[in-house]
């Protein structure tokens, strides 16, 4: 233990001389009282400072390695300097003590559960398998066609985003005569959440059609063709509310255009095309299964 003593407190005590031997007998087996106020660092040197802040009170500091350092005040006034000297000499041994304590180990924090907010969040971000089914229904206006049917897809949403791959089987009569429709296709959509339990999906889809004509003669100028192959792209546009914990209902409507116009001649020489405007309208059922269940509770 390395001891330094203001020069007051020196005076007030009757001596640093006196102050070191009894702290010396103080000691004892706790350590032992270096000669000089100063020397070599090392993490079992302790230093006790005492100092006089006022004529009656002393005040004695004790620190050991990175602790915290130790503070004690004493009144010695009306007491004769040998008796003050061996109450500091006593209070800087309980101090020395005390710092050579092992420090309790400190108790992990426990774990912080998160909010139901931060579960939500969690929730809309993470990898999931995203399958929907829906009556799906389009109306092209440049060939006089309304077509059913039916819709699926399948895909995967990450971080708000969904890729799907889409399939329709349509039917329904155009200008061309009963006329069926079945794509394969892609589309890519954002969710935007208004809440816990409404969204709007925004994205873009397309698709390759083919086309079975039943009422004409040719298609593309190939005779006696009734089949032909086509395409269509547009945007998609819709909204989600929550049906039931990972199930959604959605209106979700695709306006686009055929890429690939298919003329053809019925069989009383009325020739035509199937092309121009095209409006989807899907009402969807989506089940969602997420990849991935555990959910960071680090506020960073």
């Amino acid at each position: 233990m390395r001891l330094s003593l203001s020069r007051a407190a020196a005076e007030a005590l009757g001596g640093e001389p006196r102050v070191r031997r009894l702290l010396e007998i103080e000691l004892d087996d706790t350590g032992t009282l270096a000669p000089g106020p100063s020397g070599p660092l090392g993490d079992d040197v302790a230093h006790v400072w005492i100092d006089l802040p006022s004529p009656s009170e002393v005040l004695i500091e004790a620190r050991l390695a990175e602790r915290t350092a130790g503070r004690r005040f004493l009144l010695i006034g009306g007491l004769n300097p040998d008796v003050a000297a061996r109450l500091v000499a006593i209070a800087a041994n309980e101090l020395v003590r005390a710092q050579a304590r092992p420090l309790r180990p400190r108790k992990a924090p426990a774990p912080r559960t998160p909010t139901p907010k931060e579960l939500e969040l969690a929730a809309r971000r993470a990898p999931a398998i995203v399958w929907s089914a829906a009556p799906s229904f389009a109306f092209l206006p440049g060939s006089s066609g309304t077509l059913w049917g039916a819709g699926a897809s399948l895909g995967f949403r990450g971080a708000g985003v969904s890729e799907r791959a889409t399939a329709r089987w349509l039917t329904g009569p155009t200008s061309a005569g009963p006329t069926r429709w079945f794509e394969v296709g892609l589309a890519v959509d954002y969710r935007v959440y208004l809440g816990s339990s409404v969204r709007l999906a925004l994205g873009a889809d397309a698709a390759l059609g083919f086309l079975h004509l039943g009422d004409a003669r040719a298609t593309d100028g190939i005779l006696g063709a009734r089949d032909a192959w086509s395409g269509r792209a547009g945007g998609l546009l819709g909204v989600d509310v929550r049906a039931f914990g990972p199930a959604w209902l959605g209106l979700h409507v695709s306006p686009g255009a055929i890429l690939r116009p298919t003329r053809f001649e019925t069989a009383g020489g009325l020739g035509g095309t199937v092309e121009g405007l095209w409006l989807g309208v899907d009402l969807a059922l989506q089940l969602e299964h997420p990849l991935a269940r555990s959910v960071s509770t680090n506020p960073r």
